[in-house]
């Protein structure tokens, strides 16, 4: 397998990884508001958990902001420029 090949293969496992990893977030930050949801229905919500589930929230959404605004912005690079990669193979440089 060339390294283009190699390359590309890679870059799809990670972007896969990526993606699932923000769906695991998203899914994590769901359950926490589901919960805290229930706190706050409750006759007598227990304020100091609720508290601590806001702070995960909070470190939740932090990690899907530097996913999408980091992360993806340098795997995009990564997958848009994998051409130069097979061009450079080929003896050509741009």
């Amino acid at each position: 397998m060339r390294p283009h090949e190699q390359i590309a293969e890679k870059a799809k496992e990670m972007e896969d990884a990526i993606y699932m990893a923000l769906s695991s977030i998203d899914a994590y930050l769901g359950r926490l508001s589901e919960l805290i949801a229930e706190q706050e229905a409750s006759g007598e919500p227990n304020e100091m958990l609720v508290k601590r589930m806001r702070q995960f929230t909070q470190r939740g959404e932090t990690m899907v902001k530097i996913i999408e605004d980091q992360v993806l912005a340098e795997l995009m690079f990564c997958l848009d420029r994998l051409f130069s990669v097979k061009l450079a193979e080929e003896g050509t440089f741009i």
